[in-house]
């Protein structure tokens, strides 16, 4: 009876450890309503989605809240993240479709990394407000947010643009982008598995000796 007491000691020590893998695997959602240019006609609702696996960036490029990017001195963190990590995508407006490879990087300063861009580290669980990237097919261009500067400060701006390859049809825009942010449930670790097992196992032993007793 004392082995099992030290068994389910070290069983149940195993279990109070971390048992779960950082989540990598981010689900964002961008929603508005998409206006005439002068803003006072409604054009229609939006809701755009995208599921990235933070282990598949490439991109290094980070920079902190006051840092200088490329001469200029950043108004919030800027976070670079290349579109090799974007695993799932469902762009749709109004009949138009923009797909992964209508991606095109965006490059905030020379000598910087092109790439999607965020104000926050999506690894850390943190849902961003603001983010600009693009993407440009035959017949329109989606922005989703956009950048901007002056003589000494750089930052990202909240919004959505429509622009059509048409001159016919005018460009649809909103200044309010909402980003929401719904993670897949985290993976269990084998070693966690492994542990519950052993548990279980100590229990059906220890019921068993009572038994016998």
């Amino acid at each position: 009876m004392i082995r099992l007491s030290f068994l389910s000691i070290a069983v149940v020590f195993i279990v109070g450890m971390p048992s779960h893998v950082q989540a990598s695997i981010v689900n964002l959602t961008f929603s508005g309503t998409y206006k005439t240019v002068d803003l006072e006609e409604e054009v229609g609702a939006f809701n755009y989605s995208m599921t990235y696996d933070t282990t598949l960036d490439t991109n290094t490029e980070s920079f902190a809240t006051g840092a200088d990017l490329s001469g200029l001195t950043t108004y919030h963190e800027w976070h670079g993240y290349s579109a090799s990590g974007i695993i799932d995508l469902d762009f749709q407006f109004d009949g138009m479709e923009w797909l992964l490879s209508d991606h095109s990087g965006n490059v905030p300063r020379e000598g910087v990394t092109e790439g999607l861009w965020f104000d926050v580290d999506l690894a850390t669980g943190a849902t961003p407000t603001l983010a600009w990237f693009k993407f440009n097919n035959s017949s329109s261009d989606l922005y989703l947010g956009n950048m901007y500067f002056d003589d000494e400060n750089i930052g990202l701006g909240t919004g959505s643009t429509i622009v059509f390859s048409s001159d016919v049809t005018p460009s649809i825009r909103t200044n309010s982008l909402t980003i929401t942010r719904s993670d897949p449930a985290p993976i269990p670790e084998p070693a966690s598995v492994i542990t519950w097992t052993l548990l279980g196992i100590v229990g059906c032993i220890a019921t068993w000796w009572e038994r016998r007793r």
